[in-house]
């Protein structure tokens, strides 16, 4: 008789889909983007350095803002990705505001660097402050992180954010919480509604097109790809409480998924 602690027949055996030869190739392939892309990642790297240690400490620097829009457009520019905007007329210029952006890929944040012509902060995962460089940037640039699966820790985050933005500072948020990978947008979490309602600002819905094409999810493949970045007018909060909040978490949605439908990227049901 074996022992409790030995394994089954069942967990000895070997998924044979994995000893595949599609299977086998499909990860020597994505291991071979890495010296495909070595030199875009170099300069990526080099980039990165130089305005997360260097351009900091430059005291011709406009502020810990300032090095986002020059940092985000050498990285596209590396990656080979171009960027085109419209409706910047619905960005306000003279009072706070809070974006929601769909969120499809990792670049997100640098080609709304890129585009949105106002300075911001946003909330980020906790986990990119352990990321050598961009987590130190990140913190000096004013941005906030949050810990999801710390409800209190959560909502001191989100409390934080929201006084910020009463105090005449922009906040960018992704409403899914984590990127998509693919066109259509995931579900919605309500904190970052309730966060905009307690700032009493208005939100502006900001719809990326095709970043998800830039590095498919599952592959280091690097793409050129064209994105386009499309600003929509912006919605009263103060309209909305807590009792028509799925009102207005409905309202952002349907904006920015017929923004997406407009610029290529079908929307299936959520």
């Amino acid at each position: 008789m074996s022992p409790p602690w030995a394994p089954t027949a069942r967990e000895w055996t070997l998924d044979k889909t994995l000893l595949s030869p599609e299977h086998l190739w499909k990860h020597l392939d994505n291991l071979l983007e890495i010296p495909r892309h070595a030199r875009q990642w170099v300069k990526f790297l080099g980039t990165t350095l130089h305005y997360g240690l260097v351009d900091p400490y430059n005291p011709l620097s406009a502020g810990p803002n300032a090095a986002l829009p020059g940092w985000s457009c050498r990285v596209l520019g590396i990656l080979g990705i171009q960027v085109s905007a419209t409706g910047l007329e619905h960005v306000h210029h003279h009072r706070s505001q809070v974006f929601f952006v769909n969120h499809q890929s990792n670049i997100d944040v640098l080609i709304l660097g890129a585009t949105v012509p106002v300075p911001f902060f946003w909330l980020y995962k906790h986990t990119l402050d352990k990321m050598p460089v961009i987590g130190r940037a990140l913190r000096r640039q004013g941005n906030v992180a949050i810990i999801r699966h710390d409800r209190p820790r959560a909502m001191q985050s989100i409390d934080q954010a929201a006084q910020m933005v009463r105090d005449g500072r922009n906040l960018l948020v992704f409403p899914e919480g984590t990127r998509s990978g693919r066109p259509r947008m995931g579900p919605f979490k309500k904190g970052v509604f309730h966060l905009a309602l307690a700032a009493r600002a208005p939100i502006v819905p900001v719809s990326i097109a095709h970043s998800w094409r830039i590095m498919p999810r599952g592959t280091l493949h690097l793409c050129p790809t064209s994105v386009h970045v499309r600003f929509h007018p912006a919605i009263d909060t103060t309209a909305y409480d807590t009792a028509t909040l799925p009102d207005l978490m409905e309202r952002v949605r349907a904006v920015l998924a017929a923004g997406l439908q407009k610029d290529g990227d079908p929307q299936d049901e959520a």
